[in-house]
């Protein structure tokens, strides 16, 4: 796998903000040295350009984009330049990001998550880009709207950078399993109390190969490691709930709303509804692709829901082809469980791509028409099917898969949980030490060894040590980088 894979998707959910209508290059909000667009002088026919394009391996590139664009930019030379190196174990990968632009000077920028790009949008490192897009009529119109109000979100409502893709999440579920069973089906917009109740309509007392569960997601390839913590997490986050309040740097577990969201996890993994994963082998190298599916539960018929990425489709797809002595899943999807509050709304969507023009380069008008043309209806019809798990940001070519309706995918706007504008970012070490104490303490709540007030008390004291020590570490790095 390549290095650079734990960042796409980066798994950040943003907000929404201004729409496109109304939209103008006066005076604009935010970070001082924030430069005003302008619009660009257009390529005469012979006249030729040669730029560089940040971006995660050059093979990769031109197998999405960069064959397509000289075909059709015969006078601009493309060339890229590879941020494998920048994700490398222990390195800072945004000082690596900054380093690399400083030595190569790209005049496109890929940038792999929301808090780079905003932050660099912030910082007026990025061109804006709205006034050109009507310069050009560029159609942003038929893009998905919730796409174009997370960029805008973090630009201060202004668009410095576009997305061809996305990635968001849908409860999958089987439809045999239901009517076999008398379950009413699944319906969008359904609460997490409602998902879970569905979850335990289903029979428990199966043995072996006749166990059947009413909820098995991806926590299922655990390796035997508890799940209480990560639907507590999962049930929080609907709710619209933060581990961290990031602007503060205090850890906010103690609160009637995460006791909710912790009593309902218990509840469901302690009346058997969900797979606790408890017997579950983690996944190995050397393992087939046919291996892995036969471990999927929801894949093999043995779940009866399943709450999973855009990409879980092309799983199901290849499950149905490899295993050919395993009936297929008659499988369909509905929106992710939502906070009753706010039902229109969820955080499972999120970016990983971003594509802008360096505010610096010389060759702006040629590293637009690469934007532009990554963006493009033209670029998004002919990958839309070699880019498993993405869904394309053109509306157009996210309708259905398999016959399966998509909507469930987009139909929800997006918020922006736990991920206020500016707020101080978080050490890397912080989650992963933080996860493994919070495992812990909820699996001693399955196991009736603590109460729920307990646990988040403790997950509380013992979390904002871990934060502080973690925000410590971070400090004295950054002082002894700067020795």
């Amino acid at each position: 796998m390549k290095r650079w894979s734990k960042w796409v998707p980066a798994g950040l959910a943003l907000s929404l903000a201004a729409t496109m209508t109304g939209c103008s290059s006066d005076k604009l909000a935010g970070g001082e040295g924030v430069k005003p667009s302008v619009t660009l002088k257009e390529l005469s026919k012979d006249e030729k350009a040669s730029i560089k394009v940040l971006f995660f391996d050059k093979n990769y590139f031109s197998q999405l984009y960069g064959t397509l664009f000289s075909s059709k930019f015969p006078n601009i030379d493309v060339q890229v330049v590879s941020m494998q190196n920048i994700f490398e174990p222990g390195k800072d990968t945004k000082k690596e990001y900054q380093k690399l632009v400083e030595e190569e000077k790209p005049d496109v920028l890929l940038l792999p998550t929301p808090e780079l790009f905003e932050q660099w949008a912030t910082d007026g490192k990025l061109l804006q880009l709205d006034d050109v897009i009507r310069q050009d009529k560029f159609d942003v119109e038929n893009m998905m709207p919730t796409v174009i109000e997370q960029i805008k979100s973090m630009g201060d409502g202004k668009l410095y950078g576009l997305a061809p893709s996305f990635f968001s999440k849908a409860l999958f579920y089987n439809r045999d399993l239901f009517e076999k069973h008398g379950v009413p089906l699944p319906k969008n917009q359904m609460t997490w109390e409602e998902v879970l109740e569905l979850a335990k309509r289903f029979p428990t007392n199966g043995q072996g190969e006749q166990r059947i569960y009413g909820m098995a997601s991806y926590y299922q390839f655990n390796g035997g490691k508890p799940i209480g913590y990560e639907y507590m997490r999962e049930i929080g986050s609907a709710l619209g709930l933060s581990i961290l309040d990031r602007e503060k740097g205090t850890v906010t577990l103690q609160s009637d709303s995460w006791k909710k969201a912790l009593t309902l996890a218990v509840d469901a993994i302690k009346s058997g509804a969900i797979y606790n994963a408890k017997d579950s082998k983690p996944i190995e190298p050397g393992m087939t692709m046919e291996d892995i599916f036969k471990q999927d539960l929801f894949a093999t018929g043995k779940a009866a829901m399943a709450i999973e990425g855009s990409y879980y489709i092309e799983t199901l797809l290849r499950a149905k082809d490899s295993l050919k002595d395993v009936k297929p899943v008659n499988w369909d999807i509905v929106t992710v469980p939502v906070d009753p509050r706010s039902p229109e709304a969820s955080d499972s969507v999120s970016i990983s791509k971003f594509f802008a023009v360096h505010v610096d380069s010389p060759n702006q008008r040629a590293a637009w028409e690469l934007v532009k043309y990554i963006n493009s209806e033209e670029v998004a019809k002919a990958v839309s099917s070699s880019s498993p798990g993405e869904l394309s940001s053109r509306t157009a070519y996210i309708k259905e898969r398999d016959g399966r309706s998509l909507e469930p995918f987009t139909m929800l706007k997006m918020v922006r949980n736990g991920y206020p504008k500016g707020a101080n970012p978080v050490p890397e070490s912080f989650y992963s030490a933080f996860g493994q104490m919070a495992q812990a303490e909820v699996q001693a709540v399955v196991e009736s060894k603590k109460s729920v007030d307990e646990a988040l008390k403790t997950m509380q004291e013992k979390g904002q040590d871990i934060y502080n020590k973690a925000k410590q570490e971070q400090k004295n790095t950054e002082q002894k980088g700067q020795g």
